[in-house]
């Protein structure tokens, strides 16, 4: 019913899929959960169709009951989110090790076209955030789905044809989920960079406090800051009227089919349906908007899980590594050399180096002069190789 990205799935599975006893526990206790969620109801026709003086039901046993399946079930919640809590956390270790070291052997570049703030916030904050809505959200998405089978399962043990009404719910609540969690998606991404940015300008006006002052710049500064914090609070609007659209919508689907599902059973007392059966289906029936509920709802942590993640899977996937290279003291006479050498920071800019030969014989003392934008540090930046030569070589 949810549409989910299962490629961005299959890529986080190496680093949670490897926790299989906590994975195990996590499945059977959520099965139980889920498994004995049409027991209360399947209760109440008995002790309604028989009444509640009938001498095969004793007094001790409806709380005893009772008692027992409420504590079953809470057993099983908290042994489940335990071993959710123990996958997430490992998962998220070894995915947050995986980016710290990409960023340790990416290229430069990257820290070119990507600023401080926002790859701290990727690697410490915003994969945290997504894994934890990820889980818990596909988690919660296979219990409540359980949850709504085994109840669908009881209503057609019950009636089968008052539960043919039901299932019209389950494509209608699924367009509209579909539907929603698309957007949710597009503005959870945008988001992200609007916050990006937003957190850079702060970062710039923290560092530069004295540059800005000196240039009178904070009328400039707070209309930028304005600017990126109004299109972040727009962004969050379309957020919250997209989520609250899905529970009024749900709510007036399952409304209609429960007005139906009334008369027709009003229309079958005529054929013999017992008290006990109408009052079972009809609570059974009330319980399964619950999972619906929360199924619809679970289309905007996933999405933004999903956004989340996705920035992960860039920083690992997408950064190119540093080229290799050997250290080798061995070598070193103290001579630099560069033979046309050529660097372009911008493929429609000027050329920072320009086919520039240089030969430095050990010993020499070289000082370079020039204006801001010469190539001054572009040519001290080559010999680390913090930069690397569009054309040419260095020796």
């Amino acid at each position: 019913m949810i549409r989910i990205d299962f490629g961005a799935v299959r890529w986080l599975m190496p680093y949670f899929g490897g926790s299989r006893k906590f994975w195990v526990v996590a499945a059977i206790a959520t099965f139980i959960s889920s498994a004995s969620e049409p027991l209360v109801p399947a209760m109440l026709k008995p002790l309604l169709d028989d009444g509640f003086d009938s001498p095969r039901i004793a007094l001790w046993m409806v709380p005893a009951a009772l008692l027992g399946l409420f504590a079953v079930r809470g057993l099983a919640g908290f042994l489940a989110d335990i071993a959710l809590a123990r996958i997430s956390q490992d998962g998220l270790l070894k995915l947050r090790s995986a980016m710290f070291s990409r960023l340790q052997d990416a290229q430069l570049s990257l820290f070119a076209r990507e600023n401080a703030t926002a790859l701290s916030n990727t690697v410490v904050f915003e994969v945290q955030s997504g894994v934890t809505l990820l889980v818990n959200s596909v988690i919660a998405v296979l219990k409540d789905s359980l949850s709504m089978l085994a109840l669908l399962v009881y209503l057609l043990f019950v009636n089968w044809k008052l539960t043919l009404v039901v299932f019209a719910i389950v494509p209608a609540v699924g367009w509209i989920m579909r539907t929603v969690s698309r957007r949710l998606y597009r503005i959870a991404r945008s988001t992200q960079a609007a916050t990006n940015e937003l957190a850079y300008v702060v970062e710039e006006n923290v560092l530069a406090a004295r540059v800005v002052r000196l240039h009178g710049a904070q009328p400039a500064q707070a209309g930028r800051f304005l600017k990126l914090g109004t299109a972040l609070r727009r962004l969050a609007l379309k957020s919250a009227a997209a989520s609250a659209a899905i529970t009024p919508l749900t709510h007036m689907v399952a409304a209609a089919a429960l007005s139906v599902v009334i008369c027709i059973a009003m229309w079958q007392t005529r054929e013999g349906i017992t008290v006990g059966t109408f009052a079972s289906f009809i609570t059974a029936m009330l319980m399964l908007i619950a999972p619906i509920k929360r199924l619809s709802e679970a289309a905007s942590p996933i999405s933004r899980g999903l956004a989340a993640v996705q920035r992960a899977i860039d920083l690992i996937d997408s950064t190119p590594f540093e080229s290799g290279g050997k250290h080798a003291p061995g070598h070193a006479e103290g001579r630099i050399r560069m033979q046309d050498v050529s660097v372009r920071y911008r493929d429609d800019g000027a050329p920072a180096l320009d086919r520039l030969s240089l030969e430095i014989a050990p010993g020499q003392v070289v000082a370079l002069v020039g204006p801001s934008g010469s190539g001054k540090s572009t040519l001290a930046n080559l010999l680390p190789r913090f930069v690397v030569p569009d054309a040419g070589s260095v020796l």
